[in-house]
């Protein structure tokens, strides 16, 4: 576990909070299709909520925890979502409680041998696991050959981590029997500005400005500028998910 990268997301929070996209909801149809009961769902390691919003819009309850206190602070909130401050592994909730879990964009930072128990103990029978996350994002084929640039000053300061994420969560040790997952992507439509917001809300991208300064990405702003002309016009941008998922035995 990358302290250094996962301290990171204590900056910013605001930011996070408006420039991450929200998940489609084809991913969470699927997710109402699966599980037995819409009672209670655990949204693990919920940063700023964005799964947790949309969960609670089909299950009776929400818990929504995270380790970082800022990102909470930042959460949308909702009648029914309970925000709590703790680690994955060390979760406060009974056992057999929740008929959902769900990590997004999270679990490639988890201690996967202390929270894989956890997990188990906290889902009910025939509960489902399920953890997403999104890859390298596409906009038009100058933008991509721009964003190559950005890629390049910032890859030093990416954690090991995210390898686990890049692999598609292939190599977590998931210890439960699984499921088919469908084929889902993020499509958002940006301006310039949210581009580059989302770029900055990266882990790799704050320790590059952090140890180096703001200008070193400069001229990486300057190509991506370029690739997208007028900063106003909207363009499609597409993310597709890697989703792993697993279903307790009865």
């Amino acid at each position: 576990m990358d302290m250094r990268a996962i301290a990171t997301f204590d900056l910013q929070s605001d930011q996070y909070a408006r420039y991450r996209p929200c998940y489609p909801d084809s991913l969470f149809r699927w997710l109402n299709a699966v599980v037995a009961g819409h009672d209670r769902v655990w949204d693990c390691a919920t940063g700023t909520g964005q799964a947790a919003v949309q969960l609670s819009r089909s299950f009776a309850r929400v818990d929504a925890s995270d380790i970082n206190h800022s990102q909470l602070q930042a959460a949308e909130s909702a009648g029914n979502i309970f925000y709590l401050e703790c680690a994955a592994e060390h979760p406060p909730f009974g056992d057999e409680v929740f008929d959902l879990v769900t990590v997004a964009q999270s679990l490639h930072w988890f201690d996967h041998p202390r929270f894989w128990p956890q997990l188990e103990r906290v889902l009910k029978p025939s509960g489902v696991f399920a953890a997403w996350g999104y890859d390298w994002f596409h906009v038009t084929p100058q933008v991509d050959d721009a964003m190559r640039f950005f890629r390049a000053v910032i890859e030093p300061f990416w954690s090991s981590c995210s390898q686990l994420l890049w692999d598609g969560y292939r190599d977590v040790g998931l210890p439960l029997p699984p499921l088919e997952t469908p084929q889902c992507q993020i499509l958002m439509d940006w301006n310039f500005e949210q581009l580059l917001g989302y770029l900055h809300t990266w882990s790799a991208t704050k320790l590059c400005v952090q140890s180096l300064g703001n200008h070193v990405l400069n001229d990486a702003r300057q190509r991506l500028a370029r690739g997208w002309g007028d900063p106003t016009i909207v363009r499609r941008v597409s993310m597709p998910l890697h989703i792993i998922a697993g279903r307790k035995p009865a």
